[in-house]
């Protein structure tokens, strides 16, 4: 495997070909409400639009925005169903192939109860773990994690414990139907330091997915 730095100046490279990487990101969440910690993969969409200056346009389905991110040239198409998340995946992914990108550029992001508050876990594949938004797009994908592999960016709620400890007598329903705190919002927010963490990582699986693509 090429390290990282590699990977990333390949895509650089590329971002000034007529060939310029592309990425699509999929904020997962309940549109009505916005501020939620089960919503707050579209919250950090949302947060990566005005950072990124993408606007986002009501489309079919949702809205979309797609633009550059001028530290790396790469092309961004962010987006946000108006479905609620556990039947979200058919606007997901009907939108998503609409760019002929293949699958690992696809990014979903959603909360993630087994991961710590202000924590982000990028993984490629793997299985929808219980979450029914993640399940709703594998489905609709027509394969499971493994079959057709995406990327997951695992984004931290915490469950009810003490300093982000995970509490499983806390019902689960009720803690991601609860706001999401005012260090949160600033965490994942616009110039917050979860957003610059969301911006590297995406950086980090273009880059691997445009070597992927170059060796295939």
């Amino acid at each position: 495997m090429k390290p990282f730095t590699t990977l990333f100046y390949m895509a650089r490279r590329k971002a000034h070909s007529s060939s310029t990487p592309h990425i699509f990101i999929a904020g997962l969440g309940n549109a009505p409400y916005p501020s939620t910690r089960h919503s707050i993969g579209q919250y950090i969409v949302t947060s990566l639009s005005k950072q990124l200056s993408i606007p986002l346009n009501s489309v079919r389905g949702g809205h979309m925005g797609t633009g550059t991110d001028p530290a790396t040239g790469l092309k961004i198409t962010l987006f946000k169903s108006k479905q609620l998340m556990n039947i979200s995946g058919p606007t997901v992914v009907t939108t998503f192939r609409t760019t002929q990108l293949p699958a690992d550029k696809l990014v979903l992001v959603y909360d993630s109860l087994t991961h710590a508050p202000c924590k982000l876990s990028p993984r490629l594949g793997g299985s929808h773990q219980g979450h029914n938004g993640v399940k709703s797009v594998m489905q609709s994908l027509g394969g499971s994690g493994k079959s057709k592999p995406f990327w997951q960016f695992r984004v931290g709620v915490g469950r009810g414990g003490d300093k982000g400890s995970i509490d499983k007598s806390v019902d689960a329903a009720e803690w991601v139907l609860g706001p999401l705190s005012a260090e949160e919002k600033e965490y994942w927010g616009v110039g917050g330091e979860g957003l610059e963490s969301i911006l590297r990582e995406i950086s980090r699986v273009t880059a691997e997915a445009e070597a992927n693509d170059g060796s295939s």
